[in-house]
């Protein structure tokens, strides 16, 4: 949540609450102090304007409800939940925007070089054969893709799964080895200092 977004429903939260009675004897001492200032001089707009931010500045502070921490809070936690992709431009990665620039860019420059082959006098015909081969190792590519996505499934489904479960164990134990041992040096030879 951006912090222009947390003012705006902040203040969307304060706006809801039910208005305020000034406390007990404002309004006359307000109004004594105004025919004060207005029988000495003639107030100015600015000056009345002043007189009145002062007054209002003097008032107590008003206290926030109970509960407008925890709506705060949960308006907050639930605008991070949302996944960046479902999220503004502003939101995504770098990288993810950076390609996705990059692709948009080339995109627009092949949409911009048909139209202008097209508006040359060549047959839509020819600009897809051209495109087609201008592509074909996007095509290439995705077939090689595939093949070794194949390839990695067929040798991980080719191992026993006594071996995998096995691998998966010995990589645990040793990671709780390595945690073990760096709490027993951290306390053998920082705690002690």
């Amino acid at each position: 949540m951006s912090p222009e977004e947390l003012e705006k429903f902040i203040h969307r939260e304060l706006r809801a609450l039910p208005s305020r009675k000034a406390p007990a004897g404002f309004e006359t001492r307000f109004q004594a102090k105004l025919e004060a200032r207005q029988a000495s001089t003639a107030l100015s707009p600015e000056q009345l304007e002043q007189l009145v931010h002062r007054e209002l500045r003097a008032l107590p502070l008003r206290r926030a409800p109970r509960t407008l921490e925890t709506r705060v809070f949960a308006a907050i936690e639930q605008r991070q939940a949302i996944a960046w992709w479902h999220k503004s431009w502003s939101y995504w990665p770098t990288p993810v925007k950076t390609v996705f620039a990059f692709v948009a860019a080339l995109f627009a420059g092949a949409l911009v070089a048909a139209s202008y082959k097209l508006l040359a006098g060549t047959t839509p015909e020819t600009v897809v054969a051209e495109a087609s081969g201008h592509l074909g190792i996007f095509t290439q590519l995705w077939h090689a893709g595939a093949w070794t996505v194949d390839l990695l499934s067929d040798m991980v489904g080719s191992i026993p799964s006594l071996w995998l479960y096995g691998g998966l164990a010995l990589v645990a134990t040793l990671y709780v080895a390595f945690f073990g041992l760096g709490a027993f040096a951290y306390r053998a030879l920082y705690r002690a200092n």
